[in-house]
C-alpha cells in the first residue's frame, strides 16, 4: 500500500536514534488499543485521541509480505490468554470480520509519539485459536486483508455464533474453536463418492456377466437336450 511520510516522521529516520513502536487495534465490540511500547502512548492517528496500553498480554504477531498482485496477505496476532478477557471475547462473540489495523510509529526524545504513524498493516478477523497448557495460555487471531472477501464462501460456519443465529440453545459448536480436527465435506468427500459408485457398479457389471454366463450354459443344456429328445422321438 502506498504510505505518505509526514516531514516530522522524515527528519528523525534521518537520526541515528530511531526507537519504533507498534499501535495495535482490535475493533471487538469493545474496541481494544495496545501498543508493544514499554508505557502507554497516546496517538490521534485514527482521527480521534486514543490512548494504547502497555500490556504484557500482547505477545506478538508474525511477519507478512506486501504484495504487488491484488492478493490476500494474512498475519497473526498473539494475545495471552491469562488475560481471560481475551478468552471470552472470542468464546461469546462474533468477531469474525472485526477489524484489525496496525501502525507503526517513531518516538521522539521526550517519549512521545511523532505525528503521524503509518499504516503498517489493515485486516479482519478471520478465524482464531485458543491453546493452553500447564504452562502457558494463547489466542491467535488469523487476520486476512479486504481481499479475502474475493474469495470468501458465504454460508453456516462451524462456530457457536452461527449455530446459535438459526438453533439458539443449542451448544453444540460451544468447543469449535478448540477442534483440531478436519471436517471432511464437499469436493473431497464428493470425489471418494463417485470414485466408490464408479467401483460398484463395475462389481456388479462382473456379477451379472458372470451369472448371464451360467444362464447361457444351463440354457445350453435345455435346448440340446430338448433336440435330442425330439430326434428320438421322430425317429420311433
Amino acid at each position: 500500500m502506498a504510505r505518505t511520510l509526514t516531514t516530522a516522521l522524515k527528519n528523525e529516520l534521518l537520526t541515528n536514534d530511531i526507537r519504533p513502536v507498534h499501535l495495535i487495534e482490535i475493533g471487538f465490540s469493545t474496541p481494544v488499543y495496545l501498543t508493544d511500547c514499554g508505557f502507554p502512548l497516546t496517538s490521534s492517528i485514527s482521527g480521534t485521541s486514543r490512548t494504547y496500553s502497555a500490556s504484557s498480554f500482547l505477545v506478538g504477531a508474525s511477519s507478512f509480505e506486501e504484495q504487488v498482485d491484488i492478493t490476500k496477505t494474512t498475519l497473526n496476532l498473539f494475545l495471552s490468554g491469562a488475560d481471560q478477557t481475551f478468552i471470552s471475547t472470542c468464546l461469546n462473540e462474533n468477531i469474525v470480520n472485526d477489524t484489525v489495523e496496525i501502525y507503526r510509529g517513531l518516538l521522539s526524545s521526550s517519549n512521545s509519539i511523532i505525528a503521524d504513524p503509518i499504516l503498517l498493516y489493515s485486516g479482519n478477523i478471520d478465524t482464531f485459536e485458543i491453546s493452553e497448557s500447564t504452562t502457558e495460555s494463547n489466542v491467535k487471531l488469523l487476520v486476512v486483508s479486504h481481499w479475502a472477501d474475493f474469495d470468501k464462501k458465504n454460508g453456516r460456519k462451524t462456530n457457536n455464533a452461527s449455530q446459535q443465529r438459526f438453533f439458539s440453545t443449542d451448544v453444540g459448536m460451544d468447543f469449535s474453536s478448540q477442534t483440531v480436527l478436519d471436517i471432511k465435506w464437499g469436493k473431497e468427500w464428493l470425489t471418494i463418492l463417485l470414485v466408490f459408485t464408479n467401483h460398484l457398479i463395475d462389481i456388479i457389471v462382473l456379477v451379472m456377466k458372470q451369472y448371464l454366463k451360467k444362464i447361457k450354459i444351463v440354457l445350453n443344456t435345455i435346448i440340446t437336450k430338448y433336440f435330442k429328445i425330439k430326434k428320438v422321438f421322430m425317429v420311433l
